[in-house]
């Protein structure tokens, strides 16, 4: 794996965690730009909920719904994309 994958890799990890916190429906928001600016943002489309604070209450009614969120926006899409980086990597033949 060579230094541009690993970059890439570390730079979406990085980027992709401020736009799934600003998916959430609570919460601060994101302080985006700071920090030269603290002003906290939210996405417009928030579906992802906030899990609880604590452990008695994430194993709950509430904590459950959590998981199916996230199941549903983040572990979903991320399983595809990687089925397809799968299926890409498989096509296209190495460079000897």
């Amino acid at each position: 794996m060579g230094r541009f994958t690993l970059w890439t890799y570390f730079f979406l990890a990085t980027a992709s965690h401020g736009l799934l916190d600003a998916m959430t429906d609570g919460g601060l928001g994101i302080a985006f730009f700071s920090p030269l600016n603290n002003t906290r943002y939210f996405l417009p489309w928030t579906p992802i909920r906030v899990s609880p604070i604590g452990i008695s209450r994430f194993f709950s009614h509430r904590g459950l719904m959590v998981i199916q969120s996230e199941l549903l926006w983040i572990w979903l899409p991320s399983a595809l994309l990687i089925f397809v980086a799968f299926l890409i990597r498989r096509r296209v033949p190495s460079p000897s």
